[in-house]
């Protein structure tokens, strides 16, 4: 393994990747939207409008009832004990709705880096000098796989750093208490995420080595958002939430995958066959 191979296809891959505003661009807007414009307007306007409606009966009746069966313990007191249905919502929302958001944010950004890593090359008409050049097939993949994870990591953490500012400026004169400095958003942002990111990359780089366009590459990346949509459902419908003993066991989960998945890219050595699936 050359590490100076490898560094220098990822800073030519970024470069590429960052030069046009029709990938970079996108990532910063989905980023933007879902992890700071939507949680903070949550806060905001739950706070301060009480958009709930806490009058209604019809509503307090269910929301308690799903309230007093809350598996958290911790999470149910704190819910029981806010004034009104306003504040419980908001606070559940940016506890654990907020969740999956990351997570999307995560693997849309890295789909997008990674889809473009070969069809990108072929598209650009440099795959074949790329591929004959002195380099292992080995260092290829690795450098595209950093050059696809750096970014979306710096992307991930500067909008959670953005949102726990924004949120928390928002809601501790309310709520009293610093959100998301527990261990639930710990494991979240620092286990999960970069091995979920580099499981999507690895995938995407993968396929992305045999189709032969942008779209196609895309298309089949695109499947890994559905267990996310799941994640989304099971936490909106109450049939399961993200503890901070899921997500360490999901994140276990996704660190024996990124070992297999290494241990097949290291494998792909075939130069004649991958470039014989971008042009057949």
């Amino acid at each position: 393994m050359n590490k100076n191979i490898i560094l220098t296809i990822a800073r030519k891959d970024m470069k590429a990747t960052f030069s046009s505003k029709k990938v970079w661009v996108p990532m910063i807007i989905v980023a933007l939207l879902l992890c700071i414009v939507v949680p903070a307007g949550i806060a905001y306007f739950g706070i301060h409008f009480d958009l709930v409606g806490t009058s209604s009966k019809d509503i307090e009746k269910p929301i308690n009832a799903f309230i007093k069966d809350f598996p958290s313990e911790d999470m149910r007191n704190t819910l029981i004990t806010l004034p009104s249905l306003g504040y419980k919502f908001v606070y559940f929302f940016l506890t654990f709705m907020m969740i999956p958001f990351f997570l999307m944010v995560a693997i849309i950004n890295s789909m997008v880096t990674s889809s473009n890593s070969f069809v990108g090359e072929k598209e650009r008409n440099t795959l074949e000098t790329l591929l004959f050049a002195p380099i292992s097939i080995k260092d290829l993949f690795l450098g595209k796989v950093l050059a696809s994870l750096l970014p979306t990591l710096a992307i991930s953490f500067a909008a959670f750093l953005i949102n726990f500012i924004l949120v928390n400026v928002i809601t501790y004169p309310y709520f009293k208490v610093i959100l998301y400095l527990n261990s639930t958003w710990m494991i979240l942002m620092f286990w999960v995420i970069p091995l979920l990111v580099m499981v999507n990359i690895i995938l995407n780089v993968l396929i992305s080595a045999k189709v032969k366009t942008f779209q196609e590459a895309q298309q089949f990346g695109g499947l890994l958002v559905l267990p996310i949509v799941g994640i989304i459902i099971s936490q909106v419908s109450g049939l399961f939430f993200l503890s901070s003993l899921s997500l360490f066991l999901i994140g276990v989960g996704l660190l024996i995958a990124n070992l297999f998945l290494i241990k097949l890219v290291t494998k792909f050595n075939n130069r004649n066959t991958l470039f014989q699936s971008q042009i057949h």
